[in-house]
């Protein structure tokens, strides 16, 4: 049984798990609502992505496939 004061308190939220995608060169990819391609991944944490010619270096959470 729980205490008055706590019977309209809600539970935690179970915290979501975020699953590693391996990426591999030449797959598409999206970042900020843009579309590019993946170059290579630099460290652990950050990736290197084309979109329009252009080289970006955006972390790996943050990419998303496309």
């Amino acid at each position: 049984m729980r205490k008055a004061s706590q019977k309209r308190s809600r539970r935690a939220e179970a915290p979501t798990a975020r699953v590693a995608i391996p990426w591999r060169q030449g797959d598409r990819v999206h970042w900020r609502d843009r579309a590019g391609i993946y170059r290579r991944d630099v460290d652990g944490e950050h990736a290197e992505i084309v979109i329009a010619e252009r080289v970006y270096r955006v972390r790996r959470v943050e990419l998303r496939p496309g």
